[in-house]
């Protein structure tokens, strides 16, 4: 009997342990897709990090903002389609409830759309066109990689420190040219674009 008690214990704490295991464990999608293409991101508005992954795949996933948001991560979709050396995601549901990452083949082309949220991007070694309405945009950008730089604010800060550039106030934009190979091209009506070294954890 004692036994039989001390093993309907263990199981119990094993089960307790498992579920609060569950309560972090993030939810993944993974799809097939190939260095050196392009990479169109349409996503509902968040906390993301798009960074280098690896080079035959592309993998996004999330995990709550807190355990009170849990019961919303089954909500969140996530659709993609691949045709040859493109790809489209686009995510959408709850996800201001969440913390979203999202890896790509660093050898990319980056076009991205988001209307809200904070943004940072890191790693990608290709050409760039990133939108935001809202919120705080980080772009991991050596100068060395751009032969053209485009980046504009309307209401917010603009920093680029190591292109010399620091503005604030309302509708500052500026362009810049390098002996790299990929232009940037960054846009956002209101918040904070920053350009300049990693940015992502």
């Amino acid at each position: 009997m004692k036994r039989l008690l001390y093993g309907c214990a263990m199981g119990f704490a094993l089960n307790s342990l498992l579920l609060a295991q569950d309560v972090t464990i993030r939810e993944r999608r993974v799809f097939a897709f190939s260095e050196g293409g392009s990479i169109h991101l349409q996503l509902s508005s968040g906390d993301y990090t798009v960074r280098a992954g690896q080079s035959d795949r592309v993998v996004i996933q999330w995990k709550a903002n807190s355990p009170e948001d849990e019961k919303d991560m089954k909500k969140i979709k996530v659709a993609a389609t691949v045709k040859g050396n493109a790809a489209s995601i686009r995510t959408e549901g709850p996800t201001k409830h969440a913390r979203l990452v999202i890896e790509i083949p660093a050898r990319s082309d980056l076009y991205l759309r988001m209307r809200a949220g904070d943004m940072r991007i890191t790693g990608i070694d290709g050409n760039k066109d990133i939108h935001m309405t809202a919120g705080d945009l980080k772009i991991d950008a050596p100068p060395a990689s751009y032969s053209h730089v485009h980046a504009s604010v309307t209401f917010g800060d603009l920093q680029a420190t190591a292109l010399g550039i620091s503005q604030d106030g309302i509708a500052r934009a500026f362009d810049w040219n390098g002996t790299g190979k990929y232009t940037l091209r960054a846009t956002l009506f209101a918040g904070d674009l920053t350009l300049g070294p990693e940015h992502a954890h």
